[in-house]
Protein backbone atom coordinates (compact mmCIF):
# COMPACT_ATOMS: atom_id res chain seq x y z
CA UNK A 1 0.00 0.00 0.00
CA UNK A 2 1.30 3.76 -0.95
CA UNK A 3 1.82 6.25 1.46
CA UNK A 4 -0.70 8.95 0.95
CA UNK A 5 1.93 11.96 2.24
CA UNK A 6 4.50 9.77 -0.03
CA UNK A 7 2.21 10.53 -3.14
CA UNK A 8 1.19 14.07 -1.67
CA UNK A 9 5.18 15.03 -1.70
CA UNK A 10 5.84 13.43 -5.41
CA UNK A 11 2.66 14.92 -6.91
CA UNK A 12 3.39 18.44 -4.98
CA UNK A 13 7.52 17.98 -6.56
CA UNK A 14 6.14 17.16 -10.04
CA UNK A 15 4.19 20.29 -10.40
CA UNK A 16 6.74 22.46 -8.17
CA UNK A 17 10.39 22.32 -9.40
CA UNK A 18 11.68 24.20 -6.26
CA UNK A 19 10.37 21.31 -4.05
CA UNK A 20 11.71 18.98 -6.20
CA UNK A 21 15.31 21.01 -5.55
CA UNK A 22 14.64 21.04 -2.01
CA UNK A 23 14.04 17.24 -2.01
CA UNK A 24 17.64 16.73 -4.41
CA UNK A 25 19.54 18.54 -1.62
CA UNK A 26 17.95 16.56 1.03
CA UNK A 27 18.95 13.37 -0.87
CA UNK A 28 22.41 14.20 -0.75
CA UNK A 29 22.54 14.54 2.52
CA UNK A 30 24.15 12.42 5.29
CA UNK A 31 21.78 11.54 8.25
CA UNK A 32 24.15 13.30 10.81
CA UNK A 33 23.19 16.56 8.53
CA UNK A 34 19.58 15.67 8.24
CA UNK A 35 19.51 15.99 12.00
CA UNK A 36 21.23 19.20 12.03
CA UNK A 37 19.00 20.14 9.26
CA UNK A 38 15.53 18.91 11.39
CA UNK A 39 16.77 21.19 14.35
CA UNK A 40 17.26 23.89 12.46
CA UNK A 41 13.67 23.55 10.73
CA UNK A 42 11.96 22.77 13.75
CA UNK A 43 13.52 26.26 15.48
CA UNK A 44 12.80 28.21 12.78
CA UNK A 45 9.17 26.77 12.83
CA UNK A 46 8.61 26.94 16.70
CA UNK A 47 6.26 29.93 16.97
CA UNK A 48 5.03 30.11 13.18
CA UNK A 49 1.32 29.40 13.41
CA UNK A 50 0.06 30.15 9.95
CA UNK A 51 -1.27 27.04 7.55
CA UNK A 52 1.40 27.87 5.23
CA UNK A 53 3.88 27.54 7.60
CA UNK A 54 2.38 24.09 9.30
CA UNK A 55 2.47 22.83 5.50
CA UNK A 56 6.16 23.81 5.15
CA UNK A 57 7.11 22.22 8.43
CA UNK A 58 5.80 19.31 7.78
CA UNK A 59 7.05 18.85 4.43
CA UNK A 60 10.46 19.15 5.56
CA UNK A 61 9.52 16.67 8.54
CA UNK A 62 8.83 14.16 6.60
CA UNK A 63 11.36 14.72 3.63
CA UNK A 64 14.07 14.51 6.32
CA UNK A 65 12.94 11.20 7.99
CA UNK A 66 14.97 8.42 7.29
CA UNK A 67 15.28 7.51 3.37
CA UNK A 68 12.22 9.46 2.29
CA UNK A 69 13.51 12.07 0.07
CA UNK A 70 15.11 9.13 -1.73
CA UNK A 71 12.15 7.67 -2.42
CA UNK A 72 10.55 10.95 -3.73
CA UNK A 73 13.01 10.88 -5.82
CA UNK A 74 12.97 7.22 -7.22
CA UNK A 75 8.90 7.78 -7.39
CA UNK A 76 9.62 11.25 -9.87
CA UNK A 77 11.63 9.55 -12.22
CA UNK A 78 9.30 6.90 -12.52
CA UNK A 79 6.70 8.55 -13.10
CA UNK A 80 8.43 10.99 -15.83
CA UNK A 81 9.76 7.81 -17.41
CA UNK A 82 6.23 6.32 -17.41
CA UNK A 83 4.92 9.87 -19.41
CA UNK A 84 7.05 9.89 -22.03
Amino acid sequence: MDDPVLEHVVKSCIEDSRLLDIVRNVARMSEEEKEVFLKKVSLYFMNKSSEEDIEAYKFFKFILQGDNAKKILERVKNNERSSR
